[in-house]
């Protein structure tokens, strides 16, 4: 666990990206109070990884896309990029169709030939919805890890943020060391 990977958080305005995350690492509800839009944060937690170990991650909590605008990354979050958590609502296909242009913009601009890129459909209620079953069928097509989560359900996030320190993680390096041979006694024949 040296250093930090960071992690992009993108999707449109409102999907609750921020409520996502301050839930998740500090068990914060955000929920019930006034909307004010993010124009970037970052949030750095410890996330147990699915080795048992722990991973250091840093969360860039991107400013919302808008509806209207374009939808895409500014250029330094490719830059610095380690993966990828794009937000949708499970209510709302605009949401969903923004993070699919979100994924060509990453796909044209990331130097990486595989992106660690996690799909999260926040919802508001256990329903199952139009818009959820397109996103899945989309993320298996595109070979993305798809996970739904609540911030009314603080360990629905706790399954995203799992996948992404598991897939960060390094493997276990093999030992340098020479291997010990027992050393016994000779047996006389």
């Amino acid at each position: 666990m040296g250093r930090s990977s960071r992690v992009i958080v993108s999707g449109l305005k409102g999907v609750g990206k921020t409520a996502l995350l301050e839930c998740a690492i500090f068990a914060n509800t955000i929920t019930d109070r006034e909307y004010i839009p993010t124009i970037e944060d970052t949030y750095v937690c410890l996330v147990e990884t699915d080795r048992g170990t722990k991973e250091k991650l840093r969360f860039y909590d991107t400013a919302g896309l808008d509806v209207r605008g374009p939808k895409a990354l500014h250029s330094h979050h490719h830059g610095i990029a380690d993966a990828y958590m794009l937000v949708y609502s499970t209510l709302d296909m605009t949401s969903l169709q923004a993070i699919m242009e979100v994924k060509k913009d990453i796909d044209k601009h990331k130097e990486k030939k595989d992106a660690i890129i996690v799909i999260v459909g926040c919802r508001s209620d256990g329903r199952v919805s139009p818009v959820r079953e397109a996103a899945q069928r989309w993320a298996a097509a595109e070979r993305l890890r798809h996970c739904d989560a609540s911030v009314h359900n603080r360990s629905s996030l706790l399954e995203p943020l799992a996948e992404l320190a598991s897939r960060l993680a390094p493997q276990p390096s093999k030992t340098s060391l020479p291997q010990f041979y027992m050393v016994g006694r000779k047996s006389k024949e």
